[in-house]
């Protein structure tokens, strides 16, 4: 009889999702991998959803499958609590309206393990209601920390994202999701990164991301809190390489003309129009203006950002122009795609 192999940990985060449900459960219980727990980690709020129900049915089916019920208070503090309910020795995670492929967690489990690393991440697919994108397809890497950052900065490769990799669970001791923020993994993973050491990155998409929702209505809803917590991930990255300064400073300037003209467009002269959105307005600008001194030598930054600076700075109208101009067109790409 061989041997019982460690045991992986999926964790799967569920609200609002009933119409997706059954086929991110069922790419769970598919895996090959033959030793693994579920915990579905289930919120319950105002909404009166199905997402329970259908989680209990599913586990008084199967074993492997825990149900934690918990009061919907975010993201962060739903796989706080699917880190509480760990048993396993590596940690995924599969979000409620996403799915994996079958051999997805043996194929992180393999590159782990042949690599000696303590994170694996694969490829994904990007879903879309009428279209199917795969990530590009790159050679295996075996990574350093700063290697994965200059990535993450460059946007050449995976992401912040928890869901499209395996963790050594001795990574998260005392790691805690923030539960009073957005874009909670973005303040976490650099962390973990960090502590890894080694990561392997296998670019062959085993994961099924689904994009819900409108583009455009997304960057404007969330670019304040990019803004916030890519401030946090950049001062960890150059504290562990000092030479990531010009990229993080170009990954963040980014950030900040993002909203600036969400400000211009959405916000400036309309009833939607606040004090705090004017003084985060003018601390876009300030750093804005600020980076100036530190523009000369940066070949990080390329000529569309210097363009779209010097009109944030002095032609802001003309900005606010070329930006509906911009959105304009993508909404008509969009309805057409």
């Amino acid at each position: 009889m061989s041997e019982m192999r460690p045991k992986i940990s999926l964790i799967s985060i569920i609200y609002d999702v009933e119409k997706y449900l059954p086929q991110a459960i069922e790419s769970m219980q598919a895996q090959t991998y033959d030793n693994l727990e579920i915990i579905l980690v289930a919120g319950e709020g105002k909404k009166q959803t199905k997402d329970v129900e259908i989680c209990r049915s599913y586990a008084s089916k199967d074993p492997r499958i825990k149900v934690v019920v918990t009061p919907a208070k975010g993201t962060g503090d739903a796989r706080n609590k699917g880190l509480d309910a760990v048993t396993g020795d590596y940690i995924g995670f599969v979000d409620g309206d996403d799915w994996a492929e079958p051999d997805m967690f043996e194929k992180l489990y393999e590159n782990l393990r042949s690599h000696d690393a303590r994170v694996s991440v694969c490829g994904k697919y990007s879903e879309y209601d009428d279209r199917s994108e795969a990530d590009l397809q790159k050679e295996l890497r075996v990574m350093t920390p700063s290697e994965c950052f200059e990535m993450m900065l460059k946007g050449t490769g995976f992401f912040f994202h928890c869901w499209d990799k395996l963790f050594e669970a001795s990574l998260f001791d005392g790691v805690r999701f923030p539960d009073d923020r957005y874009l909670e993994d973005r303040y976490v993973i650099g962390g973990v990164l960090k502590a890894a050491g080694r990561v392997v990155y296998d670019t062959v998409p085993l994961y099924h991301y689904r994009v819900r929702g409108n583009s455009l209505s997304r960057v404007k809803d969330m670019a304040e809190h990019n803004v916030d917590a890519d401030t946090v991930f950049c001062e960890m990255a150059c504290g562990e390489d000092a030479s990531l300064a010009d990229l993080a400073d170009s990954f963040l300037l980014y950030d900040h003309l993002t909203c600036i003209q969400n400000y211009l467009l959405y916000f400036r002269g309309r009833e939607t129009d606040s004090p705090h959105m004017q003084e985060r307005y003018r601390e876009h600008l300030k750093y804005v203006k600020d980076i100036g001194r530190r523009l000369g030598g940066n070949k990080e930054i390329g000529r569309s950002l210097r363009i779209k600076r010097y009109m944030a700075l002095y032609a802001p109208q003309l900005l606010a122009a070329v930006t509906r101009r911009h959105v304009e067109q993508l909404a008509q790409t969009n309805k057409f795609q």
